[in-house]
């Protein structure tokens, strides 16, 4: 009986407090490296928020958070050694948690909350002679994560492991993305529900041999049917005949989405079904992403599936055309394919819920020319949204977007010609409040250099292709096939002493530097070269740059009738001008307004092929303003 008591495997429930105190986990050699995405990590994030922020109160007191419901974040394998665990199974989990808990620190520090700060250093390291050593412990990873803790970005060149890499990446990735709701008054309550309300569950092998006996259960040996291979069987247990060929229908159909990306296939049935089935609500769209065969199998009215025929219509009419449809969306995010380039954009952004809102809109009997034209145009759509959002300071995170996007799939799936989606995104554009006018007072914070260094990127790469230079866009985004990394340069040095006169403080310093017009986008080793000198060296290295940085200088209008034409083209004469020795904070001044009247030229609604059009029709019902 001993025996068997001793042979059993049990898993035990730890809160994330638990996990991380007074523990220290190691990582066995057939772990694959950390390899999670921005997808995986803002999914975690979103998840989390929406468990949190349904059950938040400002009225709450921090005790209240006690009563709060749990959330599993599913199990993982260890086996003891001295000092340590090593994880067999979960340290993708463990590294993220690791990585949210060093940001949550800083933002606690940064609200004076230092007690709670102290806490969280305290899961995520022990100190001793001054050295931190990592929860998570991988020698390689160490110094990375050493800095990141001292709220330092750590270099990252050629030679960096790929795991410490898409370490420092996704660390980006959760300051960028963690959503705004969990900042100010929330902050302390959430990070008290993940300490304490948070679990796991640990599956204790007994060593190291009975550690890979588990991770092969549960990884390579009797591998579950996914949702997709569910949906499938379902589908075709419903159809009365031709079986043998809706199945070859569905194999290919699949196979060739697979091929961009594996996990392609059940995305785009999760797509389909958010797009044009589902109630557009968050409750439902959780629903299909976890189990999305159940939400068909329950709710096959919704979908039209009454009949046996239903079912065979369902293959061969709708999945595999749209399918199609779906794999040219995806290559066009990848890179920019003409005339799907702010579906690219949009990707770009990081923001995938304009593939929801395209596949409403389109219908799998649309011609090629209507499907392209309804992608371009909620795409673009899309793309100005986010563009006029970032300038006013707006919130991107997909919480905070989640309630006005689904807004728009009804009404998007109702829309059956190109002429009334133009219609209803026309009426869209006419109800959001701000355009540019927040570029007046634009500027690089710490939360938003993404954005500063899109509507650069964007500006930049339409001035050049204006002109008629080559499109580099993909590669000033970060996704061209030159890997060639670009920066944010300052056209002032980071040096008071120059312009205390002009300023007066050293924070106003800080302010004007940074404001939008005081901005270029440069080669990462451009901008490491001549970063501190003074203007007047500056300009010159400007010259042999882009043309919005070489428009910094006198020779940039001399005998460039390209450029010349795009100005009088948008009416730009009066706003491009050289500096041929100084550029001070009338300069700035000068170079906001203009980069404000790029930004207006790039996101004009007619130029992107919308109307003016600013009351709904009642042929097309609107949605609710933008939040």
């Amino acid at each position: 009986m001993a025996k068997q008591t001793q042979e059993r495997i049990d898993g035990r429930g730890h809160s994330v407090r638990e996990l991380f105190t007074g523990r220290r986990y190691g990582l066995e050699h057939y772990q694959r490296e950390y390899d999670w995405t921005r997808t995986h990590v803002t999914d975690l994030l979103n998840d989390l928020a929406g468990r949190f922020l349904e059950q938040w109160n400002e009225d709450h007191e921090r005790s209240d958070v006690a009563d709060y419901r749990p959330y599993f974040l599913g199990p993982f394998v260890t086996y003891p050694v001295p000092g340590m665990s090593f994880l067999v199974d979960g340290q993708q989990r463990f590294t993220t948690l690791l990585l949210l808990l060093i940001r949550l620190r800083h933002l606690l520090t940064e609200a004076d909350e230092h007690a709670g700060a102290a806490v969280l250093d305290n899961m995520i390291c022990t100190v001793q002679y001054g050295v931190p050593t990592f929860t998570v412990h991988v020698d390689e990873r160490e110094p990375a994560l050493r800095q990141l803790r001292a709220g330092r970005e750590y270099p990252v060149t050629e030679q960096t492991p790929l795991a410490v890499r898409n370490i420092c990446q996704r660390y980006r990735d959760l300051v960028e993305d963690l959503p705004s709701g969990l900042r100010g008054a929330a902050l302390p309550y959430f990070v008290d529900w993940l300490l304490e309300r948070v679990f796991l569950v640990e599956i204790s092998a007994r060593d190291r041999d009975h550690g890979w006996e588990i991770f092969e259960s549960m990884n390579d040996r009797g591998a579950r049917l996914t949702p997709l291979d569910l949906l499938k069987s379902f589908v075709l247990s419903r159809a009365d005949k031709d079986h043998s060929a809706l199945n070859a229908v569905w194999r290919r159909t699949m196979s060739a989405l697979a091929v961009t990306d594996d996990q392609a296939p059940g995305d785009f049935v999760k797509t389909v079904l958010r797009a044009r089935y589902a109630p557009a609500d968050q409750d439902t769209a959780e629903r299909v992403d976890k189990a999305f065969h159940e939400w068909v199998r329950q709710n096959p009215d919704a979908m039209g599936l009454a009949r046996p025929r239903d079912y065979r219509v369902f293959i061969r009419d709708t999945i595999r055309p749209l399918a199609d449809r779906y794999r040219t969306l995806v290559e066009a995010s990848a890179a920019p394919v003409r005339g799907f380039e702010p579906v690219f954009y949009n990707a770009a952004n990081g923001f995938d819920k304009q593939l929801t809102l395209i596949m409403a809109a389109i219908g799998p009997n649309d011609t090629d020319a209507a499907f392209r034209e309804k992608s371009r145009l909620v795409a673009a759509f899309c793309d100005l949204l986010l563009a006029r959002r970032m300038a006013n300071y707006a919130s991107l995170t997909a919480n905070d977007l989640a309630l006005y996007i689904n807004g728009l799939i009804m009404p998007l799936r109702e829309a059956a010609t190109v002429d009334d989606v133009r219609t209803l995104l026309s009426v869209e554009i006419g109800k959001i409040e701000h355009g540019f006018a927040g570029l007046e007072n634009f500027g690089l914070r710490s939360d938003n250099r993404k954005q500063v260094r899109y509507l650069l990127s964007r500006m930049t790469g339409f001035l050049e292709t204006g002109c008629g230079q080559p499109d580099l866009i993909a590669d000033y985004l970060g996704f061209g096939p030159s890997g060639r990394p670009y920066e944010i340069e300052h056209i002032w040095a980071d040096h008071f002493g120059p312009y205390a006169e002009e300023v007066g403080t050293p924070e106003r310093f800080r302010s004007v530097r940074n404001r939008f017009g005081a901005l270029l986008l440069l080669p990462k080793e451009i901008n490491a070269a001549f970063r501190d000198d003074p203007f007047s060296l500056k300009a010159e290295h400007y010259r042999a740059q882009n043309l919005l940085a070489k428009s910094l200088h006198p020779l940039c209008y001399e005998r460039n009738p390209s450029f010349r034409r795009f100005m009088l083209r948008y009416g730009l004469t009066e706003l491009f001008r050289p500096y041929p020795h100084t550029f001070g904070i009338t300069s700035i001044t000068e170079r906001q307004r203009l980069y404000r009247s790029l930004c207006e030229l790039i996101w004009d609604p007619v130029r992107l092929g919308f109307t003016t059009q600013t009351e709904p029709t009642p042929a097309v019902p609107a949605v609710g303003s933008v939040p």
